[in-house]
């Protein structure tokens, strides 16, 4: 069957769709969607909301990046990625549901400045904000973010269950632009191991040079 992702290079979701697809070894096709307010007619027809991924699976649409990593995960067979137990994949949905409710949000501010992410245009739609400013925002989001990290495997690295799930790819994009910004990681110290595992898988290497990660 013919996979089809729809992505643009700086979107940390689509990122996390191609990687996925790179480690669970699927054949497929990428279209780039343009960074813009008003979405290309070719992309509304996937996704009616606009958002960046989508994806096409022999004319089976879908769209919202976790989503599709659950997707994924069951098409390929991939119970180490996202188990069939149900308290062991409800944990992992835990920690998914962490990560955009409040661990994004937290970063937000920090990202914008960081990328001059405007919304609807994408990042590097305006000049980056200087670092002092970046590390401000950071430091402003630590405390909420030590808090998010409880929820964790206190040993890590990896978010849960001892091994590599797709908590951990949706997580990599940023964790990744995390690792090279101008910010003290250390603060948030499980945030740091979890990130340094993570941007070492070799999928993520491998991918890293011509996925367009913003860095600085």
């Amino acid at each position: 069957m013919s996979l089809t992702l729809h992505t643009h290079p700086y979107s940390s979701n689509g990122q996390k769709a191609q990687l996925m697809l790179d480690i669970v070894g699927a054949e497929y096709t990428l279209l780039e969607v343009p960074f813009q307010v008003e979405r290309v007619d070719w992309h509304t027809a996937v996704n009616p909301m606009g958002g960046i991924p989508a994806l096409v699976d022999d004319g089976f649409r879908l769209a919202e990046s976790n989503t599709i990593l659950r997707y994924l995960a069951d098409r390929e067979g991939r119970e180490d990625l996202y188990p069939r137990d149900a308290k062991e994949r409800a944990t992992i949905d835990w920690v998914l549901d962490l990560w955009a409710l409040v661990v994004r949000p937290a970063l937000f501010s920090y990202e914008a400045a960081q990328y001059g992410i405007v919304l609807g245009t994408g990042a590097f739609s305006k000049e980056p904000a200087p670092e002092a400013d970046v590390r401000a925002l950071f430091d402003r989001a630590v405390p909420k973010l030590n808090q998010a990290m409880q929820v964790l495997d206190p040993v890590g690295p990896w978010a849960c269950l001892g091994h590599r799930t797709i908590a951990d790819i949706a997580a990599t994009p940023v964790l990744h632009r995390l690792v090279h910004a101008p910010v003290d990681l250390s603060q948030v110290p499980r945030l740091q191991t979890w990130a340094e595992a993570c941007v070492a898988l070799p999928e993520w290497q491998a991918l890293v040079p011509g996925c367009g990660v913003p860095r600085r």
